[in-house]
């Protein structure tokens, strides 16, 4: 079959759903059904489906979609500094789960943390633009942009380590206390007994999470904790000054665990600069397994707690494909990742 036809002025035919359909060799409905993300079509036939509409460039079109059905197809997702290379993997996700689940993603960023920044922007989106949004991060400071959704029932709301108490919807969350304890379990098996951590903004309940990881494990296993092995990093740079601290303390630990990567390797640049080697002199232990590192980075590869941020990005876009596509009353879904650690150079 021609994909492209060309005729009267040059113009090019506009694909339609009925030559999908022709081209699978299936119906009109069937086609309708893979593109609105249904779920019961057989496998089979929504491959089939997808690739014809693939080699024929079939773009369905949403504005007339949106009239008819009052859906947008449209999902936003708000995070915090979209230019931290921390989302690398998971915006990853969130693309992958677009384009297998024909929705379309909008990311917003919020500099600064700034929650005023983010109420605007769910009060903006949830004005005709989406069909549902993804707040990521974990600030206690969301609850108002939050509750704001919570009432406008038109909005299928995900949160994604996010946990706040009391707040009935979709939660997508990591076992981060847990992912600490391996951390710190991990290093005692190492042979670590003086073990310091570089917590982050106890504004963020992930912090607050893996510092309580931290402390109740080195409390199970007997391990004293030095009121100066423990520091707040409130950005990435914060990790290179806290690990000097570290290391002029008149009793430095022999490994530091870090609430995430990009504090971790500013931990790792600091105990180069002093002239301590890694791991002979010290091990660091991160949290994120982040594919891509802050600044450029090209010190050794960071041991890490790995959370399956690709995982994570794909699969909530799918979660809000199937919910959508449901018309019927759903209870929320709560979704928790586990973590394991993954030893790499600096450990």
């Amino acid at each position: 079959m021609v994909v492209n036809v060309t005729s009267g002025w040059g113009m090019k035919k506009k694909i339609t759903i009925r030559d999908v359909a022709e081209q699978a060799g299936t119906s009109v409905a069937t086609v309708s059904r893979v593109i609105n993300g249904k779920d019961d079509v057989a496998a089979e036939l929504e491959s089939a489906v997808r690739d014809a509409i693939r080699k024929l460039g079939y773009t369905p079109n949403r504005a007339a979609r949106s009239l008819k059905n009052s859906r947008t197809n449209n999902i936003g997702i708000i995070v915090n500094n979209l230019h931290d290379p921390f989302f690398y993997d998971l915006i990853r996700g969130f693309e992958d789960g677009s384009v297998e689940t024909n929705y379309d993603v909008m990311f917003c960023s919020v500099v600064n943390d700034n929650p005023e920044a983010k109420e605007k922007y769910v009060r903006h989106l949830s004005g005709g633009l989406v069909d549902a949004i993804v707040l990521y991060g974990s600030y206690r400071t969301d609850a108002q942009a939050v509750e704001y959704l919570l009432n406008n029932p038109g909005i299928e709301l995900v949160m994604i380590e996010n946990d706040i108490p009391g707040v009935n919807c979709n939660k997508i969350l990591i076992d981060n206390y847990g992912g600490a304890q391996k951390a710190v379990e991990y290093l005692i098996g190492k042979g670590h007994k003086k073990i310091a951590y570089i917590s982050g903004n106890p504004n963020r309940k992930v912090a607050v999470d893996r510092l309580n990881g931290y402390l109740d494990t080195m409390r199970r296993e007997g391990l004293l904790i030095h009121d100066d092995y423990i520091l707040h990093a409130y950005n990435n740079m914060d990790g290179y000054g806290c690990m000097e601290t570290i290391l002029k303390s008149s009793d430095p630990p022999t490994a530091v665990f870090c609430w995430d990567d990009g504090v971790a390797s500013y931990a790792a640049r600091a105990c180069k600069d002093a002239g301590v080697s890694i791991p002979e002199q010290m091990t660091i232990v991160g949290f994120d397994n982040r594919t891509m590192l802050p600044e450029d980075y090209q010190g050794p590869r960071i041991t890490s707690v790995e959370q399956p941020l690709y995982r994570i990005g794909k699969e909530t876009i799918e979660l809000l494909s199937k919910r959508l596509s449901n018309p019927e009353k759903q209870e929320p879904i709560t979704r928790i990742y586990e973590t394991r650690v993954i030893e790499k150079e600096t450990g």
